[in-house]
This record gives C-alpha cells, sequence and structure tokens, in this order.
C-alpha cells in the first residue's frame, strides 16, 4: 500500500496526470535477494576412456550387468542449484504518475539494482539423478532413481537488476486523514543477473533471466515536500519455473563422482548435458528511498500559431516553494509591443477561438487573471513576470501540494485586431 499525503484542493476536477521522475537514493535504499535458482539440464555421462588415448581410464557400463567392453553413455537428469544471498544499497529508478481525477497511479521504466554495481558470492551444487550403471577403473555401482547431491563450490553473481515489463496501475482511495490516499500497486518486474560458474562453466559469465515476478511496493508519498520524497518497502516470496531463458550447455565437461559402491574411490566421467527449464525459489525485499528530480512544473497544453508565425512559450523559473515565495514566469515568441497578462486555474480546459481569440484556452474556471500587472513584449517579443505571492488576484494563496494552471493571454493583429494565448504550464507547489 502506497500512502499519498496530498491537499486536499489537489483533487479539484480538471486536474491532469502528474508525472514525478524518481532516482532511488544509494545511501539510504537496499535491495536483498535471497533464493535458490536451479537449472534443471538433461544428457547424459561416459567415462573418460579412450581406448588410444586414456586406457586405463574410467568406462561407464549400462545397468547391472552392462558390456564390459563398452564405454556407455548414461541417461541422467542434472539440477545445477545456485543459492543465492545478495544484497546492499539499491540504486536506479522510476517514474510514478499520478492522476487525482481518476483516483489513479502508476508507475513506468522501474530499474534497480542490488548491491549497486558490486559482486557477491553465490553457493553451488549439484543435483545428479541417472539410470544404474557401473564403472570400472575404479570398479564401482551407482544405483539409479536416487539424487546425488554435490557441493561444486562458490560462484560469483554481478548485474542484479530489477527491469519493469509491463504497465503497474494502482486504484487510489481516500484515507481517514484528510488529504491521505491509500494506493494498491503491484509493479511487473523481470529479475536478471549474470553469474559466474567458475571452471564448471568455462570461465565465461553465464547470463541468467530474465525472470518474471509481481513486485509489490508498499510507502509513502509526499506532495508537499519540494524534493517530492518517497518511502517504500517491498517484502515478495518468489517461486516458479520458466522454460530456459538463455542457452546453457556442457559438452564433455570433466565430473569426478565419488564411488557409492564400494565407496572410497573416485570415478572420472564427462558430462554433456543441455538446459531445459530455470526454477526460482526464494524472497526478495527492499527499503527503497528516491527523490523526484522533475515533476512539479509540467506543460500541459501548446500555442496556437501568432503573427510571428510561431506559438508563444511560457516558461517557469525560480522555486516552487511557498517559503521561498521565488516563482518567475517568462514568454517568448510574441509579437512586438503587444500588451497582455497572465490567467490562472486549478482546473484545466480546452477552448479553441475563445471569444474570438485566435489561440486555445487551457485553464478552466474559476480563471483568476493579473490584469492589475499587464505586461508589454517591447522589441525582443518577450516579458518576464513573478506573481506577488502576498497579494494574487482575488485574494487567493498558493498552498503546498495545490497545482496551479497558468496562461498569458496577449493582444495581436493577425491580420485584424485579435489575441492569442500562450502554452500553458501546471506548477505544484511545495513547503
Amino acid at each position: 500500500m502506497i500512502r499519498f499525503v496530498v491537499a486536499s484542493a489537489v483533487l479539484t476536477a480538471g486536474a491532469s496526470a502528474q508525472s514525478f521522475t524518481y532516482s532511488i537514493d544509494p545511501a539510504q535504499s537496499d535491495i536483498s535477494v535471497n533464493s535458490s535458482i536451479t537449472l534443471d539440464l538433461t544428457g547424459d555421462l561416459k567415462g573418460v576412456f579412450d581406448a588410444a588415448t586414456n586406457p586405463g581410464g574410467t568406462r561407464t557400463l549400462s545397468g547391472l550387468f552392462g558390456d564390459p567392453g563398452t564405454n556407455a553413455e548414461i541417461p541422467l537428469s542434472l539440477g545445477l542449484g545456485i543459492s543465492l544471498d545478495l544484497g546492499g544499497a539499491g540504486a536506479g529508478s522510476f517514474t510514478l504518475i499520478y492522476d487525482p481525477a481518476s483516483g489513479e497511479v502508476s508507475v513506468d521504466e522501474l530499474v534497480a539494482t542490488v548491491g549497486a554495481g558490486t559482486t557477491s558470492q553465490a553457493d553451488l551444487s549439484v543435483t545428479l539423478e541417472y539410470d544404474t550403471f557401473r564403472t570400472v577403473a575404479p570398479g564401482s555401482l551407482f544405483i539409479g532413481g536416487i539424487p546425488l547431491t554435490l557441493p561444486l563450490g562458490a560462484a560469483t553473481a554481478s548485474d542484479i537488476e530489477l527491469i519493469q515489463s509491463a504497465a503497474a496501475v494502482g486504484t487510489a482511495a481516500p484515507s481517514g486523514t484528510p488529504g491521505v490516499i491509500d494506493v494498491d500497486l503491484i509493479v511487473p518486474v523481470d529479475l536478471s543477473l549474470v553469474v559466474d560458474l567458475g571452471t564448471l562453466g568455462g570461465g565465461t559469465p553465464t547470463p541468467v533471466g530474465p525472470i518474471p515476478f509481481a513486485l509489490p511496493i508498499s510507502g509513502s508519498f509526499d506532495l508537499a515536500a519540494c524534493d517530492t520524497r518517497l518511502d517504500a518497502l517491498t517484502n515478495q516470496s518468489i517461486s516458479q519455473s520458466i522454460p530456459s531463458p538463455f542457452p546453457l550447455a556442457f559438452d564433455d565437461l570433466p565430473l569426478d563422482l565419488p564411488t557409492i559402491l564400494p565407496p572410497g574411490s573416485t570415478a572420472n566421467l564427462l558430462l554433456t548435458a543441455g538446459l531445459d527449464t530455470l526454477s526460482l525459489d526464494g524472497q526478495i525485499t527492499s527499503n527503497l528511498v528516491a527523490t523526484a528530480a522533475d515533476g512539479r512544473v509540467q506543460n500541459v497544453c501548446f500555442a496556437l500559431a501568432n503573427s510571428t508565425g510561431l506559438g508563444a512559450v511560457l516558461d517557469a523559473s525560480g522555486s516552487q516553494s511557498v517559503a521561498n515565495e521565488d516563482l518567475g514566469f517568462t514568454v517568448t515568441s510574441l509579437p512586438q509591443g503587444s500588451f497582455g497578462f497572465l490567467l490562472m486555474s486549478q482546473t484545466e480546459a480546452n477552448q479553441p477561438g475563445f471569444g474570438g481569440s485566435q489561440g486555445t484556452l487551457c485553464i478552466g474556471e474559476p480563471c483568476f487573471r493579473f490584469s492589475n500587472s499587464v505586461q508589454n513584449s517591447g522589441l525582443l517579443g518577450e516579458v518576464a513576470f513573478a506573481p506577488d505571492f502576498g497579494n494574487l488576484p482575488m485574494g487567493q494563496q498558493f498552498i503546498e501540494a495545490e497545482s496551479w494552471v497558468f496562461q498569458y493571454w496577449f493582444r495581436d493583429a493577425n491580420p485584424q485586431p485579435t489575441s492569442n494565448t500562450s502554452s500553458a504550464l501546471r506548477v505544484t507547489f511545495c513547503r
């Protein structure tokens, strides 16, 4: 469950969706993966015997009474186990889109790393299940149908990533606290990593994944904070099998098995096998702290061409902090010597040709005019304006977590006297 702390005024009808780009703070975030990955392979075993080059090597005989003159291929299934206990700083980014009008929240383009690029150790083991066979040099009986698990030492795991694989949309509902919205959100992601199996993998790092699963997130989102900080917690169990997600094959890989009956010796064998499926069981936990690099100023519509042949562009500068009171606006690509003033509203609209204008009015009712602060574009066709936070039209106030839409309205002759409008911006204010 994600908790959004917002002012109730943000929920005014007509508000557009607000998009924030987050960066995960590795100094305050950590992600842990504790899981077991099993690579299921099928193939065969045979001895290292070769009449010309290794006549004294181990030979394999099928069943209890195999032909002693053969070096038979013994069918087997093999489970290569990778035990992961990975953790460390989390890093990455994602986009969060909140739509107060529909009561929905979504996450897009989530990419997070485990360990923030470091390398972790992973324990390896192999589980063999084979048909009954005998060996010569040394002589031994291997009873089939009984899984045999052997430790293979340690491997290294790196490049561990969680990457969003599909859209993630949650349903928002007002909580019992004024201005707080509870949201349920599940993000489909793929888990991928690179495992170096050492000599078992021929010294070549092996990509594992992508492995799909659902990642629920719970945390808090404070729209009134200027850094738009998000704190999120995740605790998710994973248990699934998927067809082979990557090529992995062993061809005559040396595999030394301890003898069973009698024990005490070693049978020198060769393994040939290919990967069938990958199974994953485990737990992923995370504590993410992220801040939004942008999103408090968003363009909500574009301007139509005026007599310059261009559309007038409204830009914002300064901060959106109600405490700093240093928000400013500039308008460029205006006709020379044109008079105009700024409009603002908490709602959006789409009214082409309003009142005979050649522009589109993108703000809704109630609309407030800075008509006491008329600007002239001069020879450069530009104006700059900084609202007086203590003297806004009709006694309005900018309040943290509220958002307002701004647009500039100006005179023009194109070719007859008319008016036009700039592009429009939605500004979400903070403390």
